[in-house]
């Protein structure tokens, strides 16, 4: 079964699909539209259209009505004719879309098998970095959710040019369990906005994702 998870939220819903399916499955599943059919025909790379093709059938699993996903200038997804606000995420295998009805959601999945201990500087502030290697075990733990959660926050926010290191910040008080909420921070012009995350492990995908209201924004 491709689709692990499927859960109801606070106004929305969150989906995981793990793609399993070959191309001719997924275009089944899919249901394209006359439009998506012709946004399709210009992939070529076979990873890229099981990756293309599982969005549309997740999506086709937490709406009833085939949705045509469209695009912001800054690169955000949104429906065409939905209410729902839309955040897309995808790792080695999986899919994940988080919908919600009342804010702009963010989520982000990894395989918690990536090591990004190399590159960690590049988006944790030093305190975040010297929090998360306080425990050799549980250091490149600490350091995905990080990441994701950051990366989750940078699609809430319609804003570009970001700099995760300095205006997004992550207070994570316990890691050691496969699910659980924390704290984010976005720095925005008039002080820091909280975000609350949440996250979980199934299998071998951290998830991390939450929601907030554009107007809690000075832009």
């Amino acid at each position: 079964m491709p689709l692990i998870l499927c859960e109801n939220i606070e106004n929305g819903v969150i989906g995981l699909w793990k793609v399993s399916e070959e191309i001719h499955e997924l275009l089944k599943l899919a249901k394209l539209s006359d439009c998506d059919s012709k946004t399709y025909s210009g992939i070529t790379a076979p990873h890229r259209k099981k990756e293309w093709l599982a969005t549309r059938a997740l999506l086709n699993e937490l709406i009833e009505k085939p949705q045509l996903i469209k695009y912001y200038i800054d690169g955000r997804p949104y429906l065409e004719d939905h209410q729902a606000n839309i955040s897309i995420s995808h790792s080695i295998g999986y899919i994940a879309i988080l919908l919600h009805t009342t804010s702009f959601p963010g989520i982000d999945i990894e395989l918690i098998s990536r090591k990004v201990g190399r590159v960690a500087s590049r988006f944790l502030s030093p305190d975040e970095l010297a929090a998360c290697n306080n425990d050799a075990e549980l250091a490149n733990r600490r350091m995905l959710l990080h990441w994701c959660a950051k990366e989750a926050i940078f699609k809430m926010v319609p804003l570009c040019n970001i700099e995760f290191s300095t205006e997004i910040a992550i207070l994570l008080n316990d890691s050691t369990k496969d699910s659980g909420l924390f704290q984010g921070f976005f720095n925005d012009k008039s002080g820091a906005v909280p975000i609350t995350l949440n996250y979980r492990i199934l299998s071998d995908v951290l998830i991390v994702w939450g929601w907030i209201n554009q107007v809690n924004f000075a832009l």
